[in-house]
């Protein structure tokens, strides 16, 4: 019976130990709610944060794309940063910036949609590193494709 008591003393330490840990763990993170709460609260009253601004498009800078399909759009986008790879997103930034016009109701849906299709096609290719984001690029004059030169 005394080593029944012994396991339950054992016990009761190793659980009041754990309920101390959690409640420290606790109050912790809401010290650091806290902290983040009072810095939003300034940044509201300073006029700095609005949500909305979080959200926004980038600001057309040029018409460069304007009236380009997307394919060409996306092509000269790979042409002018050569020898650079892009991602996804870096063209999607620079097709809005520079004017690019769509009827789409998701453009970035249908940009992926045409860089893979322009990809099957070789028209352009891509690389990943282990675990990273997909870049693109256009393949050099003297790449070969199936057999067959890619010209411009």
């Amino acid at each position: 019976m005394k080593e029944h008591l012994v396991d339950l003393d054992v016990l009761a330490k190793k659980y009041q130990e754990r309920i101390t840990s959690l409640e420290n763990e606790l109050n912790e993170e809401k010290r650091k709610l806290s902290l983040v709460s009072e810095a939003i609260t300034l940044l509201r009253k300073e006029g700095i944060f609005d949500q909305e601004k979080l959200f926004e498009t980038p600001t057309v800078l040029s018409d460069r794309y304007k009236g380009m399909g997307m394919r060409e759009a996306i092509e000269e986008i790979l042409k002018s940063n050569q020898p650079e790879k892009l991602s996804v997103d870096i063209i999607y930034s620079e097709l809005l910036k520079n004017g690019f016009n769509s009827g789409s109701k998701n453009l970035r849906r249908d940009l992926y949609t045409r860089l893979f299709r322009l990809e099957e096609k070789g028209i352009l290719n891509s690389t990943r590193k282990k675990g990273g984001i997909k870049k693109y690029f256009l393949p050099k004059l003297e790449e070969k494709k199936d057999g067959l030169e890619i010209k411009e």
